[in-house]
């Protein structure tokens, strides 16, 4: 008796290894233990690898690896490959632990994604982000490294940039950053000061020659404002002109530069949305009737599905025609800064 019990456990341990390996349409048997090959010309010997497609490879200490697509190889463990290689000789190789990596028709991803500390989040490389060693490291949240003769670009293109759309790119917040429109042209957004700590600005210039160059007229909107300049001796003065055009220098207190109106923070309006989560319609309230408000509706990948201008009170909207999910409500004033949003749960 303990003899067939002995034979038995044989067979079914035998019986467990052949299952844990597959081949699916493929023309040979995976190596590593628990792993499958679907296509051809292919192999799976890191134990619990994967490889899908012709010419994908997992290299034997590549455990529980993912290759998919053509001249593909993984050779790390808990990595992943996904796309082609170049021609029939160069592999698109994954050589880096809990990484994946994707490109077509090249030996260099096009995206990488590092692996993460733990339970945090990890690094997202566009482009050949390759350090001096040969090895993928990303350099910040995310690296975009163009390749030899293309010019490096990031494009934020909006649905409709004739009809008025807006692109921005908000830094900390929605009151620092950069907002673009087709007919105003550039915002610069800051809640505090402009600072250019090093080198010269030029305006109507390409090659200025002092802190501030400009080939053109400098305009003084209200009378109170001038130019501040500050003598040998420390003092400062602002010089204005008067109704004759007579340059008139006043005494200014340097450290408190009063002549000098404060940059404005961008002017705070109350808004409230309602109900959230909503089925059917979206109440924005305007309590204050602030005037030149437009509220965008966006899908939570910056699809944008209407506009509305707001007048006083109550505004309701109708989202019958939305799908369910997370919406993405922004609120504008008259030059295109966001002064309000609001993430709402669709559920018709």
């Amino acid at each position: 008796m303990k003899k067939l019990i002995l034979i038995l456990a044989l067979i079914l341990s035998q019986t467990a290894f052949l299952v844990g390996q597959t081949c699916v349409v493929c023309d040979q048997t995976p190596l590593g233990f628990g792993a499958s090959i679907i296509g051809n010309a292919s192999s799976a010997d890191g134990t619990g690898s994967i490889a899908i497609g012709t010419n994908a490879h997992t290299l034997s200490n590549a455990t529980s690896s993912l290759a998919i697509g053509t001249m593909v190889k993984t050779i790390a463990g808990k990595s992943i490959v996904i796309g082609c290689g170049s021609g029939l000789t160069t592999m698109l190789t994954n050589s880096i632990q809990e990484s994946l990596m994707i490109g077509f028709n090249s030996s260099k991803p096009t995206v990488f994604v590092s692996r993460s500390d733990y339970e945090k989040t990890g690094r997202v490389g566009i482009g050949n982000v390759i350090d001096q060693f040969g090895v993928l490291t990303p350099l910040a949240k995310l690296h975009l490294r163009a390749d030899e003769g293309e010019e490096a670009t990031f494009f934020i293109e909006p649905n409709n940039w004739p009809g008025g759309d807006f692109a921005n790119l908000f830094l900390g917040n929605f009151y620092h950053g950069i907002t673009a429109d087709t007919n105003q042209g550039l915002h610069f957004l800051s809640q505090k000061d402009y600072l250019f700590a090093s080198g010269n600005m030029g305006l109507g210039v390409e090659e200025p020659r002092a802190k501030l160059h400009v080939d053109g007229d400098i305009l003084f909107e209200n009378p109170a404002n001038g130019l501040i300049l500050k003598s040998e001796d420390g003092q400062c003065w602002k010089v204005t002109a008067n109704n004759d055009g007579t340059m008139v220098s006043t005494s200014v207190d340097c450290n408190s530069l009063s002549g000098v109106q404060p940059a404005k923070e961008p002017e705070y309006i109350p808004l409230y949305f309602y109900p959230n989560p909503t089925s059917g319609y979206m109440v924005i309230e305007n309590p204050e009737n602030s005037k030149g408000l437009v509220a965008k509706f966006r899908t939570i990948d910056g699809t944008l599905l209407m506009t509305g201008k707001l007048k006083g009170g109550e505004n309701k909207f109708d989202l019958n025609f939305v799908n369910d999910g997370m919406l993405l409500i922004t609120v504008c004033d008259q030059k295109g800064n966001v002064i309000s949003s609001e993430k709402v749960v669709v559920s018709n």
